[in-house]
């Protein structure tokens, strides 16, 4: 994605780390928040970023994000406001909100510095933001992160998404007037500009109706009980809709076509591990082997047998597609031509 849509009405601040004694209240709020804010780290996958955005929602270590490639492919480390560099645990999704709830691996005794979501600010149309994120990579140690300056142009709902992928949140989201779907910016912090939190930075995805990018924010006031149910050990299920489009590719074609058998689907959103993979098959001459997991289809994320059966279905026979995997703690990316 070109780097221009970043310079588009917005005012990127990057202040210094500490305070002075003549510092503003302006920039207390922004150092302050600032402290909140998490660099994820994890696997880059075809031109998707290694690289993305995190806020801390509890003192524990709790870190809420979207639910992007790095969440999936795991491998992913937290860099939090001090250049302290954690590994990092899921704690669970929810694929409606395209939320994450991570967990930092750290010692009883570490507190951090984090944002309340259990009082949100409110917020309208014309009101100033701003937007804290780790957008283009620029922070990787003790550096502070970027805010962007804007204003929330409304509060509705969106029909966006890209490529195959559909923005599951139906619920109404903040509009933006700032550029804050740069890559690496995902899972970053919106607040007022007194610091009140306000929702959770999206992707980078476009209008249906236009193709234009979409600059957004999930409110909190949408996620904090799916925040509070994941937090509490409980799954928060997705509704089943019925696909508007292609069918989804049958276990008997995935076998008899392609040349792969994946696990049993005893449980809603089972992995998409392959169990077999048949001699002489596509999928054996594309290199697949028993144990891989799959990641992804081309740029779409892959979260359950059922999600693979969907992206496969939606594809033409004589297209080749690249299919990633994660093989014994490995990224390996396979292409395949679709039979």
């Amino acid at each position: 994605m070109s780097s221009l849509k970043f310079f588009v009405s917005a005012v990127v601040l990057l202040t210094c780390s500490h305070v002075f004694a003549d510092t503003t209240q302006t920039d207390v709020v922004i150092v302050d928040r600032q402290s909140s804010i998490v660099k994820l780290f994890g696997a880059g996958v075809g031109n998707l970023d290694s690289y993305g955005t995190g806020v801390l929602i509890s003192d524990k270590g709790h870190v809420a994000t979207v639910w992007n490639h790095l969440v999936n492919t795991g491998f992913l480390t937290a860099v939090v406001a001090d250049g302290r560099r954690f590994s990092v645990q899921v704690v669970g999704t929810s694929l409606e909100h395209d939320l994450a709830i991570l967990k930092i691996d750290s010692e009883d005794d570490d507190v951090f510095s984090f944002v309340d979501i259990q009082a949100p600010g409110s917020v309208f149309p014309g009101q100033s933001v701003y937007a804290f994120s780790n957008v283009f990579h620029v922070a990787t140690g003790n550096e502070p992160v970027s805010v962007v300056h804007g204003i929330v142009a409304c509060e509705s709902t969106l029909d966006a998404g890209l490529g195959r992928w559909q923005f599951p949140v139906k619920s109404p989201v903040y509009i933006l007037d700032a550029i804050t779907n740069n890559s690496g910016a995902a899972g970053g912090l919106l607040t007022s500009v007194n610091g009140e939190p306000l929702g959770l930075l999206g992707r980078e995805i476009r209008h249906r109706g236009s193709n234009m990018w979409v600059n957004y924010a999930v409110p909190w006031k949408t996620l904090r009980p799916v925040v509070a149910a994941i937090l509490a050990g409980e799954r928060v299920a997705a509704s089943k809709e019925p696909v508007k489009d292609s069918p989804p590719v049958s276990d008997r074609r995935l076998t008899s076509t392609f040349g792969i058998t994946l696990m049993p689907e005893v449980l809603d959103n089972t992995p998409a591990y392959i169990d077999r993979v048949i001699p002489g098959s596509p999928a054996k001459a594309s290199g697949f082997r028993r144990g891989d997991l799959v990641l992804m289809v081309n740029d779409a994320v892959i979260q359950s047998v059922e999600s693979l059966q969907k992206e496969l279905g939606g594809i033409r026979s004589g297209q080749r597609v690249t299919i990633t995997v994660n093989r014994e703690g490995s990224i390996v990316v396979l292409p395949i031509r679709v039979p």
